[in-house]
C-alpha cells in the first residue's frame, strides 16, 4: 500500500482511476455504463477494444516508441543500482538522469547494456537487457526487462535455457 510518495491529490487519483480500471474508454462505457450503442472498438487503431490494457500495453502504434521508453527507463534503474552495488560508478545521480554505459568494469565486476551475447552455436533472443558478470565467482547474469503486455506473438523470453546454456560454452 502507498503511503507517501508526495503526489498532488488529482495526480493520485488519476493514477488510482487507472489502476481500477475506471476511466472512461469506450470498453467502460459499453459494458460497464450499459450504453447499448457505444463502439468499443479503439477509436485510434480500431482493432481491439479500448480498455486500459490495450491503451497502456498493446495499443501497436505506440509499442515501437513509448512502451520502448517505459522499458528502457526500467531497465536504467536496476542498471544504476547494479552499478553502484558493485561500485562501478561513482556519481550517484538522480534515476532519471542517469545514462548507462555499454560496458563498466572493475576487477571484480562487468556490467554490459543491451549487448549482444556471441555463441559458438545461433539462438534466437541473444541481447539481453543487462548483462551482470562477476568475475571472481565467474557468474553471469542475464536480465531481460518485461513490461507487462499482452501483444500476441512477441515473446523473447521464450527460451532462456538455450541462451544461457549458449553463453556457458564461452570462454
Amino acid at each position: 500500500m502507498l503511503t507517501n510518495a508526495d503526489l498532488f491529490a488529482e495526480t493520485e487519483g488519476f493514477l488510482t482511476a487507472i489502476q481500477d480500471q475506471v476511466i472512461l474508454t469506450r470498453n467502460y462505457k459499453k459494458y460497464i455504463l450499459k450504453q447499448p450503442d457505444t463502439e468499443q472498438l479503439c477509436r485510434r487503431c480500431g482493432k481491439d477494444s479500448e480498455t486500459i490494457q490495450h491503451i497502456t500495453a498493446a495499443y501497436e502504434q505506440l509499442a515501437a516508441t513509448e512502451y520502448v521508453k517505459r522499458h528502457d527507463g526500467l531497465a536504467k534503474v536496476i542498471h544504476q543500482k547494479l552499478a553502484e552495488a558493485a561500485e562501478l560508478i561513482e556519481d550517484k545521480s538522480p534515476y532519471y538522469k542517469y545514462t548507462p554505459a555499454n560496458v563498466l568494469e572493475n576487477e571484480n565486476f562487468r556490467l554490459y547494456w543491451n549487448r549482444s551475447i556471441f555463441t559458438d552455436k545461433t539462438i534466437p533472443f541473444n541481447r539481453p537487457d543487462i548483462t551482470f558478470m562477476n568475475k571472481k565467482t565467474k557468474n553471469t547474469f542475464l536480465i531481460d526487462i518485461k513490461t507487462k503486455t499482452k501483444l500476441r506473438g512477441l515473446s523473447p523470453h521464450a527460451n532462456y535455457t538455450d541462451r544461457a546454456a549458449a553463453a556457458g560454452r564461452r570462454s
